[in-house]
């Protein structure tokens, strides 16, 4: 076992304290820290110390199998933990909350990547009665509308001091460099780079895990980009084609920033298509939702619809290229970044210190 450093000490004693003292004042307990501080590794130490049962979820399903990797066993996404399917209708599936959730019967449950997590679903998590501890990092992006229902709030206790071992990391190295003011210019960093625009070229793009900006319109501009890359000349969605969600819908099980494949067109006209899709990193279901999407969403004109309109369909996009507002929560192998962060003045730095660390082997930062 690793010992921890008088920093961990002191927020494993606030965590136990809350846990033995102050959990019927306050339900749920936020540890903050940025990245390469150890925030897992002690939730896991916090876990060893608690008698019964300890629950581990994240958002995404991707951050669930990165806990996994790091020996929190059975870690799972949020809503799988909470919520069940329901078919009152023959074929329409909705979710409601899980009253027979096994969480009913842990002792503390330990969600990480907490900053995604908007204030229906806290509710909802809190609403079992279990103590729940929440991983975030403060230096990432603030949370946008109704997200960050755990993160708008200052941690109860912050690791600020990054391991040795952690910092030798070339991405944390540049993530901390980023967070404290310094000039990460063009160069390497180990397997990662900084490169100028102009340099990235065509086998890079389509090896990346994922595309990462700043900006809608970026966005837009780089899905359509890639689309061509790959061959793709049609104006809807293909079949094998990768989108996000951008609206929460919890009857049907869509997550806001959750990536799908579409399996299968159904149907299409000038106002809409209907699709089949299956989860990639959906969060919330494993088998395949039919949605409806408003052409507008693929033209990126859906804010020219009037509201009473858009609340008629489903909201998807081309999801190869994401801003990084939507990717929190979420962490891919090999990202590129097309550093837009100029674009967000006093939160910048911000910005940046959260796209580099959407990766966890390469990142390509292109500027």
């Amino acid at each position: 076992m690793i010992t921890p450093s008088a920093q961990q000490d002191a927020a494993l004693k606030a965590v136990s304290k809350w846990l033995k003292k102050n959990r019927g004042q306050k339900p749920w307990f936020y540890l903050g820290g940025f990245a390469g501080t150890g925030k897992t590794t002690l939730a896991k130490r916090i876990a060893e110390d608690v008698k019964g049962k300890v629950t581990f979820g994240a958002f995404t399903g991707k951050a669930a199998l990165v806990l996994r990797s790091k020996g929190c066993e059975h870690a799972s996404t949020i809503h799988s933990m909470i919520y069940k399917p329901r078919e009152d209708v023959p074929g329409v599936t909705e979710f409601v909350i899980n009253r027979e959730s096994h969480i009913r019967s842990s002792a503390l449950v330990i969600i990480d990547e907490v900053s995604m997590v908007g204030e229906d679903l806290g509710k909802d998590l809190l609403s079992f009665g279990v103590p729940v501890l929440v991983l975030g990092d403060p230096g990432q992006l603030p949370p946008v509308k109704s997200e960050g229902f755990f993160t708008k709030h200052e941690p109860d206790f912050m690791l600020t001091d990054v391991h040795r071992q952690a910092a030798e990391n070339p991405i944390i190295r540049m993530s901390m460099d980023i967070r404290e003011g310094r000039a990460v210019g063009f160069g390497a960093y180990g397997e990662s780079r900084v490169i100028p625009t102009g340099i990235i070229g065509r086998k890079e793009v389509l090896a990346a895990d994922q595309v990462l900006c700043g900006l809608n319109r970026t966005r837009t501009e780089n899905n359509q980009k890639i689309r061509r890359l790959k061959g793709i000349d049609s104006f809807w969605p293909t079949v094998g084609e990768r989108i996000v969600c951008l609206k929460n819908n919890r009857d049907k099980g869509l997550l806001n920033g959750g990536l799908w494949e579409v399996a299968k067109i159904v149907d299409s006209d000038d106002e809409a298509i209907i699709m089949i899709v299956l989860p990639i990193d959906a969060g919330m279901v494993q088998q395949g939702v039919e949605v409806t999407v408003h052409r507008a969403f693929f033209e990126g004109t859906e804010r020219e619809l009037p509201w009473y309109e858009r609340a008629r369909f489903d909201e998807f996009d081309f999801g190869y290229a994401l801003t990084v507002h939507k990717a929190q929560g979420s962490q891919w192998d090999d990202v590129i970044v097309f550093d837009e962060s100029r674009s967000f003045r006093a939160d910048h730095a911000r910005w940046l210190y959260t796209a580099v660390t959407r990766a966890a082997e390469k990142v390509t930062v292109v500027r």
